[in-house]
């Protein structure tokens, strides 16, 4: 079974990558559709002037939903079952202004305020992507809706004073600092390195308990039952 990946970047997923090593699935069984990594440094500048295909973002992302072209091609190979769409919900509404955000409140001993925040942007950017697709293509896809950032997933590995890091509301400067600048920005090599924690199974369902986009997202994803050593 082949699962394809389109991203807002490389760091995404670098992580989601190690997600799935610890959801029992090995490196191929995953594609990634964007950004695409699969052309050499060569290919890239020969390709430069007419292939985005290496762009993040979340324009592109979108790009991706409303075209549909890679999705097509890539479900027209038989093991090719599911897609992972994956997006940050901090700067959407500088996307999409109508995507539902209900008030969050940053306040450690509110717990039950930021999972009900998280579910309901999460349920918000799902159907904001299903608007993209035109509503193909449900029961193929894995939405990865990272509240608000996917470093704040990674605070759940590094953060052991939050009990839910969707309260952090700069997931990203918070990892940073608590890294001490070992956090190179933008860099796949890095976050490889740093969500590694993720890839053993037991671990990983710990570190859903501190955030509740990551949990929702890994309990939507089936344990890959195998005998492969990954």
């Amino acid at each position: 079974m082949k699962i394809g990946i389109i991203a807002e970047g490389t760091t995404d997923q670098a992580v989601l990558k190690n997600i799935f090593k610890g959801l029992k699935y090995d490196s191929s069984d995953l594609t990634y559709l964007r950004p695409d990594l699969s052309m050499d440094e060569t290919d890239k500048q020969y390709h430069k002037k007419n292939n985005t295909d290496t762009f993040g973002g979340l324009e592109y992302v979108k790009q991706d939903c409303l075209e549909r072209t890679k999705l097509d091609k890539f479900f027209m190979i038989a093991d090719n079952q599911y897609i992972i769409i994956q997006l940050d919900t901090l700067e959407i509404n500088q996307v999409e202004l109508h995507i539902q955000k209900p008030k969050k409140q940053n306040n450690s001993n509110n717990i039950l305020n930021l999972k009900y925040y998280a579910e309901k942007v999460r349920e918000s950017a799902i159907n904001l992507i299903n608007q993209w697709l035109q509503h193909h293509y449900q029961d193929k896809l894995f939405y990865a809706s990272c509240t608000e950032e996917m470093e704040a997933w990674l605070l759940t590995i590094y953060d052991k004073n939050i009990k839910e890091t969707t309260q952090a509301a700069d997931p990203k400067a918070k990892l940073q600092h608590i890294l001490k600048g070992k956090l190179l920005n933008g860099e796949q090599s890095c976050y490889i390195e740093i969500s590694k924690p993720f890839r053993k199974h037991k671990n990983l369902l710990t570190y859903c308990q501190s955030n509740e986009s990551l949990k929702l997202f890994v309990d939507s994803v089936p344990l890959k039952i195998t005998t492969e050593i990954i």
